[in-house]
C-alpha cells in the first residue's frame, strides 16, 4: 500500500487528544482520567499550534521504561525550529465537506495545502477519525470503515484492538480517478507507562503510549501531559519497547496555551534556516525558518546549475517561526535552497529521491 508512511502521522494524531489527561498518582499505581474535553482544547477550529520535529542528524532517542513512575527525557534531542499548524472546521472546505461531516475538523498550513492530514469527530464522550485529507497537490481522501474511535473517559493500563478498512482514492482537479485502494488494517493500543516527561526546558506528568500497527509493521511511542504536550516517536517493529530505539520520526506537539511557555523558541533572537524535513523525501519537504523582525524575504530553490527551480517564499514577513513545504515537480537529484532576509544569507542542500 503506497500510503503506509502516512498511516502514522493519522494514527499519531488520533490519539493526540489524549494529551487532556488527568493525573492522580497512588503509591500503588497511577489512576488515569481521559476526558473528552481533551478534543476540544487541542482542536478547535480557529486555533493554531506550534510543533517540532527532532533534527535529520538524530538517530536515536531513548522511550523509556513501562509502568513508572518513570522520567522520559527529550531535553536532549536536537530539534528544529517550530512550525505552525491551523485547525479548520469541515464545512469551511467545501471539496473536503463533500465527503465528510460538515462538524469535524481537520487542519494544516492553511485550506488550501492541507497534505495528508487526518479529519476526526467529537461526539458525546468518543473521538472518531473518520479519514485523512489531502487538497494539495492532489485530491486524496482516506475514509475508515468503521470509524476509528478512541473511547473516553479513559483509564490507565487501558489495552484494546482496533481493525478495519482504509478505503483511498486519489483525484486529478477535474474530478477524475487517479488511483483507488482499499485495505485491511489492525493496530494494538495500550496505555503502558506514567511519570514525568522533560522537553524544551520543562517538565511535566505524563503518560506513555505503545501503540502497534500490525499490518504495517512498525510501532508509536505517545507521551501526553494534561497541560496540552504531544511527543510521537515513530519506529520499526523489531525496535524494543523500551531503552534506546533507531527512530523513524519524532514529532512534538504544543497547543495554544502552551506558546507562551516557548516564546523563546517562537521568537528567535537572530534569522534562522533549518534543515528541510524530511531530507531526503519525496515528493514533499518542510523548510524551516525564523525571523527576529519583521523582513522581507526570499526563499528560492536551485538545481545544481545554479537556476531557480522554485520560488518559495517572496515578500514581507513579521517576527517569529516559519515553515514552509516545496512538493517537488523536477527530476530526482541534489537542490540547494537559498534564504535571504536583509543582510542575512544562507544556503542548504535538500536531495529528491524519486
Amino acid at each position: 500500500m503506497k500510503t503506509h508512511s502516512n498511516r502514522l502521522s493519522v494514527y499519531s494524531c488520533s490519539v493526540i487528544v489524549l494529551v487532556g489527561i488527568v493525573l492522580a498518582l497512588s503509591p500503588a499505581e497511577a489512576q488515569i482520567t481521559v476526558t473528552s474535553s481533551a478534543f476540544n482544547a487541542l482542536f478547535t477550529p480557529g486555533q493554531s499550534r506550534l510543533y517540532y520535529h527532532a533534527d535529520s542528524t538524530v538517530l536515536k532517542v531513548n522511550i523509556g521504561k513501562k509502568g513508572g513512575p518513570n522520567v522520559y527525557d527529550f531535553s536532549g534531542v536536537k530539534l528544529t525550529p517550530a512550525g505552525t499548524s491551523n485547525n479548520y472546521a469541515v464545512s469551511t472546505i467545501p471539496v473536503i465537506a463533500a465527503r465528510y461531516p460538515g462538524n469535524a475538523v481537520t487542519f494544516g498550513d492553511s485550506r488550501e495545502t492541507i497534505e495528508k492530514n487526518p479529519v476526526f469527530l467529537l461526539s458525546g464522550d468518543t473521538m472518531y477519525t473518520l479519514g485523512q485529507v489531502s487538497v494539495y497537490p492532489q485530491y486524496r481522501f482516506e475514509h475508515y470503515r468503521p470509524y476509528e474511535v478512541l473511547p473516553t473517559p479513559a483509564t490507565y493500563l487501558n489495552a484494546y484492538v482496533r481493525s478495519g478498512m482504509i478505503y483511498d482514492t486519489t483525484y486529478n482537479f477535474t474530478g477524475g480517478v487517479v488511483n483507488a485502494y482499499q485495505t485491511a488494517y489492525k493496530d494494538s493500543v495500550i496505555v503502558d507507562g506514567y511519570g514525568t516527561v522533560k522537553i524544551l526546558g520543562r517538565q511535566f506528568e505524563c503518560l506513555r503510549v505503545n501503540m502497534k500497527h500490525v499490518t504495517f509493521n512498525d510501532k508509536e511511542f505517545m507521551f501526553f501531559t494534561r497541560e496540552g504536550l504531544f511527543i510521537d516517536v515513530m519506529a520499526s517493529s523489531t525496535e524494543p519497547d523500551t531503552g534506546s530505539v533507531r527512530l523513524d520520526d519524532v514529532t512534538i506537539m504544543l497547543a495554544p496555551s502552551l506558546v507562551g511557555v516557548n516564546e523563546q523558541e517562537a521568537v528567535p533572537q537572530g534569522f534562522t534556516l533549518g534543515q528541510n524535513y524530511p531530507n531526503p523525501f519525496n515528493p514533499s519537504t518542510a523548510i524551516p525558518y525564523g525571523l527576529p523582525a519583521r523582513a522581507a524575504v526570499s526563499l528560492k530553490i536551485f538545481n545544481m546549475l545554479g537556476q531557480c527551480v522554485a520560488t518559495l517564499v517572496e515578500g514581507q514577513k513579521e517576527a517569529g517561526q516559519y515553515q514552509v513545504q516545496w512538493t517537488a515537480n523536477v527530476s530526482s537529484g541534489i537542490y540547494y535552497y537559498r534564504m535571504q532576509a536583509g543582510q542575512f544569507i544562507e544556503t542548504k542542500k535538500l536531495v529528491l529521491l524519486k
